[in-house]
C-alpha cells in the first residue's frame, strides 16, 4: 500500500507540476501579446496623427490663393487672355463660343 500511495502521490506531483508550466508559459503568452496590442496601439496614434497633419498640409497646398502665388512667383505665369481660354467638355458650347473666330 505504501508503494501505491507514493506512485500516485509522483504522479499527482508531476501532473501539477505540468500544469503549473501550462498555466506558466499561457500567462507568458498573454503578456506578451498584451504588449504587441499596446505597440500597435501606438502606432495607430502615430499613424492617425501623421494622417490627420497631411490632411491638413493637403488642405493649405490647395488654397487657390497659395496656386496663384506660386504661379505668378515661381513659374511666372499671367491670368490668360479670353482669346486663349480654350472650353473643354461640350462640343456644341465650344462651337458657338468660337464661331467666327479665327484661331
Amino acid at each position: 500500500m505504501n508503494a501505491r500511495f507514493l506512485v500516485l502521490w509522483f504522479a499527482a506531483v508531476v501532473a501539477s507540476a505540468a500544469a503549473v508550466v501550462v498555466h506558466l508559459s499561457i500567462r507568458a503568452e498573454v503578456v506578451r501579446l498584451g504588449y504587441s496590442v499596446g505597440d500597435a496601439r501606438r502606432e495607430q496614434r502615430t499613424l492617425v496623427e501623421s494622417r490627420r497633419q497631411l490632411s491638413l498640409e493637403a488642405a493649405t497646398l490647395r488654397q487657390s490663393a497659395r496656386i496663384e502665388t506660386v504661379a505668378r512667383g515661381s513659374l511666372e505665369m499671367s491670368v490668360p487672355t479670353p482669346a486663349r481660354i480654350i472650353p473643354i467638355g461640350n462640343e456644341e458650347a465650344h462651337r458657338r463660343a468660337t464661331a467666327g473666330r479665327v484661331r
